[in-house]
């Protein structure tokens, strides 16, 4: 089938919000909205016809709920019942049901999405393509990318995203005040009279009325509930969300109306699902991913400050955030997590860490990133949206546990806050999503609206439990105002609203100046190494994966903590003859190395040194839990840190220069993650590497075998010299080489 294209000018600022306030809001609406400046993020906003096909995602029957509590490390890996999909097509007026499928991940499901796509003949040559689908992907969807199974899911039945086929689109050219039809050949669209543009009244703010929430000290008390967690070593950040939530006066689309003057935002979105009485209003300033001409890209967000009173104000905020170790720590560990899942759907060695800057929104300013990579071959467009979904920003590290984590601390589902609305066109190979913050929610009841407004923020090991309190609320603060008069206690003049603008990262001293985004080369060390890594559960394996794919290595990942019962021993035998591997690592991961029965046997039969190949030792390296798996091996000591837990802060390491030290800088900067440290308590194993005080182990080796670790991440962005260290692990053990590896292979 055709595109059918035609262009007309107007000089309205906001024609298809035009478009949709000449509507009654009986029918199905979804409005993809930019807002703010006009710049290389919001060029475009796009109004889709929603008349021919849609999916909805439905929660299905109950299960046995696990037990235990992640804030604890205890969490139930293994994915949920399979999903309720139900087709339904758009007849006299009507939606009627004509299918249903039961995928069992997300990625399944846009499979079958993906099926009922119309391909064309033509190229729209727009970053849109009509034929395929848009909507929303509710948070709780989450469960079927991640596999974790929680206590707090929605009821059975429970409505969690919709996917309209999209066969017509009117896009809305901001640079050149054009509007675009872009429509399937025989669309009604495409003989429509252009609808009347009206000037747009956006309703005035509604009389103050106080919405619920939980207070002020129990959130402060949920903060230092995450602290502690950190503390013992379970995950490294949390992004935890407190609701605001009662009746409103009028009709969401004024509170959309009133977001778009007070709180423009370049990924803003509108969506009413008229018969489920559901309607979504966002203002979001943050995109999930984007994919065009085979190039994955995400915008992380994370680091925050409020707006000064003036540009005096506002530039030492910028620079104050900018050299503050607790937002860059939160910023730089989500730069890493996108990196890992971006990692496993694109072109070993593509994925880079693309610029960094800060966007001034509102009331709020924030440290914004880039990170992109080339897709692979063969990987779906409906795959790289899963691999990113729900995005790192608003979970945590590692995703999956801080998924769990945010569960039993909020207590209920999320459904559309921190979802994503967005299109997806799998045969053009198209995609852009945004990450629904700065949201209001709103079903409606017999006589109003009850709208829910959620805001939170990042939770590292250096929060203060007051100023997140109260960085939730600025970051609520205009979506409460628009939707209740209510501006979470804050004045105008305690939180100012100034204009939205693009700016440079602030130039900084010390070891955070020496960090700053970089595209990372490909270095083949000609060598034909294998090696095995072992993935704890961690939000970075697929990061030291890469790493080592630019130096020319094969890697093989193998899960340390699977939901199976095995005889570990027999496991370790299998591993060794399947892969017959040249190095190992022990990989890195939240909680105790106790959890991962397969790095402890590991560890302990290198240290033994039963660990080989043709009677060869295999070189080893522990990798954070890795290394603590090492230690513990060999007896020692595993504690909290006595001067507190470091997570995603660049830090110097001083070492002796041996063993993986050779040649490295006596400066040297590597990304720290961890809360536990070992104890020397016998002579088995020497200490090489220290933090900067000199007091604590931030590496091992052993006097005679080739073992190495590691308490810290070399794979980081924050390690400028970790490729380096990585050389040397893989110049370990040469005398491994293919030959003898085929020839042991094949004995019996």
């Amino acid at each position: 089938m055709r595109i059918i294209e035609r262009a007309e000018y107007t000089s309205h600022d906001f024609p298809l919000i035009a478009m949709l306030d000449s509507g009654n809001h009986n029918s199905d609406e979804l409005l993809l909205h930019s807002g703010g400046p006009i710049s290389n993020l919001s060029k475009f906003s796009m109004l889709p016809a929603l008349d021919s096909l849609r999916f909805l995602f439905f929660e299905p029957q109950g299960e046995n709920l696990p037990g235990g509590s992640a804030l604890n490390g205890e969490i139930s890996i293994g994915s949920p019942s399979p999903l309720n999909l139900i087709l339904q097509r758009f007849i006299d007026g009507r939606w009627q049901t004509e299918e249903e499928f039961n995928p069992g991940t997300l990625e399944q499901a846009l499979s079958i999405v993906a099926e009922h796509e119309i391909t064309t003949e033509n190229n729209s040559n727009h970053s849109i393509t009509p034929g395929g689908f848009a909507g929303l992907l509710g948070y709780d969807l989450g469960r079927w990318s991640n596999s974790i199974r929680i206590k707090n899911s929605p009821q059975p039945g429970t409505l969690l995203g919709v996917l309209w086929r999209c066969d017509a689109w009117w896009i809305h050219n901001r640079q050149k005040g054009e509007l675009i039809l872009l429509a399937l050949e025989g669309h009604d669209w495409i003989n429509a009279a252009m609808p009347e543009l009206t000037d747009l009244k956006i309703p005035s703010i509604p009389d103050s009325r106080v919405p619920e929430s939980e207070s002020d000290s129990d959130h402060a008390r949920k903060v230092e509930r995450i602290r502690q967690a950190i503390k013992g070593g379970h995950l490294y950040q949390v992004n935890y969300g407190r609701k605001w939530q009662g009746e409103m006066e009028g009709k969401p689309w004024e509170v959309f109306l009133r977001m778009t003057r007070s709180n423009p935002a370049p990924f803003a979105s509108w969506l009413n699902l008229a018969d489920y009485g559901w309607a979504i209003a966002s203002a979001s300033p943050e995109r999930l991913m984007r994919l065009e001409s085979g190039i994955v890209s995400t915008r992380p967000i994370k680091g925050t400050r409020p707006r000064g009173k003036s540009d005096s104000d506002d530039s030492n905020l910028r620079l104050e955030l900018a050299s503050s170790e607790k937002e860059m720590a939160e910023h730089l560990m989500l730069v890493d997590l996108e990196r890992h899942d971006l990692a496993s759907v694109c072109k070993k060695g593509s994925v880079n860490w693309s610029e960094c800057r800060i966007e001034a929104l509102a009331n709020v300013q924030h440290l914004v990133s880039g990170v992109e990579g080339e897709l692979s071959p063969n990987t779906s467009v409906g795959k790289s949206l899963a691999s990113l979904f729900p995005g790192g920003s608003i979970t945590g590290c590692p995703k999956v546990v801080t998924m769990a984590a945010i569960d039993e601390l909020e207590g209920s589902p999320r459904s559309a806050w921190t979802g994503s609305i967005g299109h997806i066109n799998q045969s053009s190979g198209q995609s852009d999503w945004n990450i629904l913050i700065r949201t209001m929610e709103a079903r409606s009841g017999p006589d109003s609206w009850f709208a829910t407004v959620q805001a939170g923020g990042g939770v590292v090991i250096d929060s203060n439990p007051a100023a997140e309190v109260e960085e939730a609320r600025w970051k609520a603060a205009a979506v409460a105002e628009a939707t209740w008069g209510f501006r979470t206690g804050f004045s105008m003049d305690e939180l100012p609203e100034r204009e939205v603008g693009i700016l440079p990262l602030p130039t900084v001293e010390g070891a955070l100046g020496a960090i700053s985004p970089e595209h990372s080369e490909s270095v083949d060390l000609g060598s034909e190494s294998h090696v095995l890594l072992v993935d704890n559960l961690d939000s970075f394996t697929n990061n030291i994966a890469d790493s080592l794919h630019r130096l020319g290595s094969k890697v093989t990942i193998v899960e340390g903590r699977d939901a199976a019962d095995f005889d570990i021993k027999n496991q370790v035998d299998m591993l060794l003859e399947k892969y017959s591997p040249t190095h190992i690592i022990l990989g890195p991961g939240p909680s105790r190395p106790e959890v991962s029965s397969l790095s402890m046997e590991i560890a302990s039969r290198a240290l033994e040194n039963q660990l080989t190949i043709l009677d060869t030792p295999i070189p080893l390296l522990g990798w954070c839990l890795g290394h603590q798996a090492i230690g513990i091996a060999a007896g020692w000591d595993l504690v909290e840190s006595p001067i507190g837990a470091v997570h995603g802060v660049p830090s110097k390491i001083k070492h002796d220069g041996s063993g993986l030290y050779t040649g490295l800088s006596n400066d040297l900067v590597m990304m720290r993650y961890n809360s536990l440290v070992l104890e020397e308590t016998n002579g088995q194993l020497r200490v090489n590497s220290w933090d900067e005080s000199g007091s604590l182990i931030m590496g091992i080796s052993h006097p005679n075998l080739p073992i190495e670790g590691v308490q810290f991440h070399p794979e980081s962005v924050g390690s400028p010299d970790g490729l380096e260290l990585l050389k040397q692990f893989l110049n370990m053990g040469t005398e491994c080489n293919k030959y003898s590896l085929s020839k042991q292979a094949r004995q019996p």
